[in-house]
């Protein structure tokens, strides 16, 4: 069998070696550059689409979703002066910015440098941004503080050590009890855990393995069943992917991630040649911290106002509707978090923002400053839980707007059910790479292209039920296909009725 095309792109060059002719190429400008050479930018998180010729989306990389305002500001910069102004929270607690050229780039590059900013290593074949929860070392609901881990991390993966993959791989550190990094949707997941020694008892982290919801074979992670202490939480994520490295499937693209090792070689194969590179035995999982799942408690995904363990101060959860921003937006936000907060801001794994430590006198004014009338700390429940793809506007693969569609779908559901106390988890996803995480969502729709009895092609979905990427949880079931808009809404209309409101009128 012949070396498939990703890989003979990565054998014929170190892929971080693009760097120079990127520099190269910004002077000679975008038609210079070899078409065969597009998908080695991605290595520095710039994404060729074809729906936009001739520019870039940027990706950066946002450990943990921690930013300053001042990073957050040159965000904004970079948006509005060479982005059109428009750009997207992700599901991984990161940003994406839009219209990119190729003529800005190193600029841009010099700008993120200087704020300690990077997109090295974001896209293709390689570890994606490492996330963890948003208000690791706020929450009270947190066995330990996972920011640390999460960063570190990070920056040790960095570099050609693991700049060749066999696929791209997911990582999430929380010492969050409420799970709201989704552990088991990651190829390593790290959730917070005890260990009794004795009569003593260790705090640290229980890992799961294998998580990969796109494809046609969705999976959550499984128990790796080992206990880490935060010291070891590196080390061990490093050598996970070392074994990753050397022993994926590079033959066939659609088998490249961590779960079909796992499937080929079992869990304690696996565990096994992990302990080897670790090099030393680990201990065995221990007590689960996490709380029972509740798909619908308010606190979960941290939008609203929460008192942190800091006495006297606060953190504020705004919604950004389906995740999309302006730079203006940024700009007011980065100003708010200085003048309420202390200069920080925290991103969401369900695309939304934190302004942190706002003390309780400042809490009325911030909240009727204007942005918070747009990106609400108090949404509908129908509002709070929608997540979404990027759509066809930007991504090839989608098959609708599903961030135009999904805003509309959820304003019409909320006319019927205005409820804020009842969080209704709604996953939309573009296509079956599931960026939008429609498997794991309690409803979850997946865009399709609909034929009417007339002909015509419309847009419409195939709905997922009863999704939870939780412990004890498990992927959505598909119930509907292939159905119209307009049908979409009968659908998650009738099963938020039988779920909240079983004497309501779902009907209009």
């Amino acid at each position: 069998m012949g070396m498939n095309k990703a890989e003979a792109l990565k054998a014929s060059r170190p892929p971080l070696s693009i760097i120079e002719d990127i520099y190269r190429w910004a002077e000679a400008g975008f038609d210079a550059i070899p078409p065969e050479q597009y998908d080695l930018f991605k290595w520095y998180g710039l994404f060729h689409r074809k729906q936009t010729p001739g520019y870039f989306m940027l990706r950066m990389r946002i450990s943990n979703g921690l930013l300053s305002t001042r990073q957050l500001r040159t965000l904004a910069g970079i948006s509005r002066d060479f982005g059109r102004g428009v750009g997207d929270f992700t599901t991984r607690q990161n940003i994406q910015l839009r219209w990119i050229e190729i003529e800005n780039v190193p600029e841009l590059f010099q700008r993120l440098h200087t704020v300690g900013l990077t997109s090295q290593q974001t896209g293709m074949d390689n570890y994606r941004n490492v996330t963890g929860c948003p208000v690791a070392g706020l929450s009270q609901d947190e066995l330990l503080d996972g920011q640390q881990q999460a960063v570190a991390t990070a920056l040790s993966l960095l570099g050609p050590e693991f700049q060749n993959l066999p696929r791209k791989f997911n990582i999430a550190i929380s010492g969050c009890r409420h799970d709201c990094a989704h552990a088991r949707t990651n190829d390593i997941g790290l959730i917070p855990a005890t260990r009794t020694i004795g009569k003593y008892t260790e705090i640290g982290f229980n890992v799961v393995v294998g998580g990969a919801l796109g494809g046609t074979s969705p999976y959550l992670a499984e128990p790796l069943d080992v206990f880490v202490r935060p010291e070891e939480a590196t080390p061990l994520c490093r050598a996970i992917l070392t074994v990753f490295r050397d022993n994926g499937n590079r033959d066939k693209r659609h088998q490249g991630r961590l779960k079909w090792l796992l499937w080929e070689w079992g869990i304690e194969r696996f565990r096994e040649e992990v302990m080897k590179v670790y090099g030393a035995e680990l201990p065995r999982a221990g007590q689960s911290a996490l709380y029972p799942a509740d798909e619908h408690s308010l606190a979960s995904d941290h939008i609203g106002v929460y008192p942190q363990k800091q006495l006297g101060l606060n953190y504020v959860g705004m919604l950004v509707p389906v995740g999309r921003f302006t730079a203006e937006q940024l700009f007011e936000l980065a100003d708010l978090a200085d003048r309420y907060g202390n200069g920080e801001v925290r991103l969401t794994n369900d695309q939304n923002v934190i302004i942190p430590n706002v003390p309780d006198e400042k809490i009325e004014a911030l909240l009727a400053e204007p942005l918070l009338q747009t990106w609400s700390p108090f949404p509908s429940g129908i509002m709070r839980g929608l997540v979404t793809c990027t759509g066809k506007d930007y991504c090839y693969f989608a098959l609708n707007d599903t961030k135009g569609i999904a805003l509309a779908i959820a304003q019409a559901l909320e006319k019927r059910f205005p409820d804020t106390d009842k969080v209704v988890r709604i996953n939309v996803s573009g296509c079956v790479h599931a960026c939008g995480r429609h498997r794991a969502g309690e409803l979850g729709l997946q865009a399709q292209r609909v034929r009417l009895p007339n002909g015509e092609i419309v847009d419409g979905f195939d709905v997922f039920v009863g999704g939870s990427p939780h412990d004890g949880g498990q992927l959505g079931e598909l119930t509907q296909k292939r159905i119209t808009v307009e049908e979409t809404i009968e659908a998650l209309a009738a099963e938020i009725a039988v779920r909240y409101y079983p004497t309501a009128v779902v009907q209009e």
